[in-house]
């Protein structure tokens, strides 16, 4: 191979890996970066007296990073995502709750990871999406699926996470860990509403 052809053959392993990577990594990315909250218009009703997308108000209340932290550490992040899908990419739209409360459902922006030092996509679906479980569980609800899931359903896959209570009598009491997770869950909730000028 002559000094030309290797040369050609190289400017066109550059192009063909490095013009997708300008396109699909660095121009997104200083977009997001760039990218300035959005004002709600004049009269817009908005829940929760927000006054931009995304909020960064909304983005931290209940948050924890400890709480975050043992979520990773007890492999939520594995069974368990936290983003909504557009309805073309998959059916999460139609499972209750999932895409918000009523009358706010929408899919998840790349806004609403706004804040988050980490944003914990998840590495596949085996559980049901976190996004949005801050807005349609409580705490208690939280305690009795992480301290015994077949309460909930007997064919629940997901493991007790016992080693996070402490048994006292017939009940499991919640350790500070455990109170923390449920802290760092009930924080989901990427269901702000969108301005007009986003929908």
């Amino acid at each position: 191979m002559n000094q030309n052809s290797l040369w050609k053959l190289l400017s066109g392993l550059g192009l063909a890996f490095g013009v997708p990577w300008v396109l699909m990594i660095v121009v997104p990315y200083n977009r997001e970066a760039l990218a300035q909250p959005v004002e709600y218009a004049e009269g817009e009703e908005v829940a929760g007296n927000f006054a931009q997308y995304p909020s960064s108000v909304a983005a931290t209340v209940g948050a924890s990073d400890f709480g975050a932290e043992i979520y990773v550490r007890e492999g939520c992040v594995y069974c368990h995502t936290q983003m909504v899908r557009p309805t073309y990419a998959g059916p999460d739209m139609w499972h209750e709750g999932w895409g918000g409360r009523q009358g706010q459902m929408r899919e998840t922006r790349p806004q609403d990871y706004h804040g988050e030092s980490v944003a914990m996509l998840g590495y596949q679906r085996i559980g049901q999406d976190l996004s949005n479980v801050g807005s349609r569980m409580d705490r208690e609800a939280l305690h009795r699926i992480l301290s015994n899931p077949k309460s909930v359903s007997s064919v629940n896959m997901m493991p007790a996470y016992r080693n996070l209570y402490v048994k006292n009598g017939d009940e499991w009491e919640p350790t500070s860990d455990a109170e923390a997770l449920v802290d760092y869950l009930l924080s989901r909730k990427k269901d702000q509403p969108l301005p007009a000028e986003l929908k």
